[in-house]
Parts: structure tokens; C-alpha cells; sequence
């Protein structure tokens, strides 16, 4: 019943310079990054000054999801959750719809002119 195959030669060689350790590569002349520049700072707690800005801005777009206010504002979704639901909470957002992944908002005033 036969087993498994034996590999070729070239099936071998390639498998073998696979598994030596590539040359190191020498640094790159130039310009050096920083580690703040390499990694970009995201906010993980809600700052006052940062919920004010998401209130300015917000209240011009047609819909806001916490996708687009961490792609905006740089910050964390788990962050934008917060801030969507505390500016829900203050009456600046309405939610209009939410499901088990994100949620849809928009201002009270959107709301009214979708709805007549």
C-alpha cells in the first residue's frame, strides 16, 4: 500500500535553504524612527477635551459609528463605544440602530427629516 513519497533532490535543497537562517540585513543609512513614530499612540481612556472635539465634528455628519470616530480621532473602538454612548446619553446622538457588532447614530435633528 505504498506510503508516503519520497521528495527530489530539488524538493530537498529547496527544504534545506528554507531552514538556514537568512543573512542578516545591514541597518538602512538615513533617517532613524523613533518608537513613538513606529507606533502609533492611540487614546484608551476618554479625555474631556476629546469628547468636546467628537461633539463639534459629529454633529455635522449624516451617521456616525464608532468605526468611523476611531478612524477620525485616532483612538481605540472600545473608546469611540464610550463616547458614541455618552453623547447618547447627553441627548447630542440619537441611536437608530444597533446590532451585535456596531451601533448607528445620528443627530436628533437627521432623525426628524428622515422621519416626515
Amino acid at each position: 500500500m505504498g506510503g508516503k513519497k519520497k521528495p527530489t533532490l530539488s524538493q530537498l535543497a529547496k527544504k534545506q535553504d528554507k531552514q538556514q537562517p537568512a543573512p542578516a540585513k545591514p541597518a538602512a543609512k538615513g533617517r532613524k524612527t523613533t518608537a513613538e513614530e513606529r507606533q502609533t499612540a492611540k487614546a484608551s481612556l476618554v479625555e474631556p477635551k476629546l469628547l468636546s472635539d467628537v461633539e463639534k465634528e459629529v454633529t455635522k455628519w449624516e451617521y456616525v459609528t464608532p468605526y468611523l470616530v476611531a478612524n477620525r480621532f485616532n483612538t481605540k473602538i472600545s473608546v469611540a463605544y464610550q463616547i458614541l454612548r455618552t453623547l447618547a446619553g447627553k441627548g447630542t446622538l440619537v441611536l437608530v440602530s444597533k446590532g451585535h457588532r456596531t451601533e448607528v447614530y445620528t443627530t436628533p435633528e437627521r432623525l426628524r427629516q428622515i422621519a416626515a
